[in-house]
């Protein structure tokens, strides 16, 4: 064997059993996470059971790729928008998932045909590609981040001037939206 052909080799499997022991790391700490996390909601149920009257208060979880996608669409659409537009916009899309007019999961209806803007013209890979990157340390991108959270977790209402304003049952956003019901910023929403 010559010396590229063997130092190929020799790079080809270290990169293997990099990424295999990187997955077998990843997947042991989500599993030890998950563990985890079912240990403290088991102990504060029982707590929460040994009280006569409490308020429960469920939140909702999702995934990393999730919690990437949301952000990344959030601040594709509304990234110049106040905080509460950008959670009005994540409300938008989880409404989608919950009505049964549009795909069931997040990636469905992000990626329904016809619908975003930004899988049509690139924007949403070139902001996946800066969330994959780290380059997530702007104001922008923090607000998006958080109000993709928030979303996530159930948050189906924003604040404006002091008001809780419920977004259940919208299903649409525009800069231009004819029959809108709710304008935020630059978006109406029907």
């Amino acid at each position: 064997m010559n010396f590229k052909k063997l130092a190929t080799l020799i790079l080809f499997t270290v990169l293997v059993i990099g990424f295999t022991k990187n997955s077998v790391l990843a997947a042991a700490e989500e599993s030890s996470q998950v563990s985890s996390t079912a240990t403290q909601e088991a102990v504060t149920s029982k707590k929460d059971s040994n009280k006569k009257s409490t308020k429960t208060s469920e939140k909702k979880s999702y995934t990393r790729a999730e919690l990437r996608l949301m952000s990344a669409i959030i601040n594709c659409e509304a990234g110049a928008e106040s905080y509460q537009g950008k959670l009005a916009v994540g409300i938008v899309v989880v409404n989608r998932i919950k009505s049964k007019n549009f795909p069931n999961t997040l990636r469905g209806v992000i990626y329904q045909k016809g619908q975003f803007s930004p899988v049509r013209n690139g924007s949403l890979k070139k902001r996946l590609a800066q969330y994959d990157g780290g380059k997530t340390g702007s104001k922008q991108w923090k607000d998006c981040i958080r109000a993709a959270k928030a979303v996530l977790e159930g948050q189906s209402f924003v604040t404006v001037n002091g008001n809780k304003k419920s977004l259940k049952g919208y299903h649409f956003f525009s800069v231009y939206l004819s029959g809108s019901r709710f304008r935020l910023g630059g978006h109406r929403f029907k």
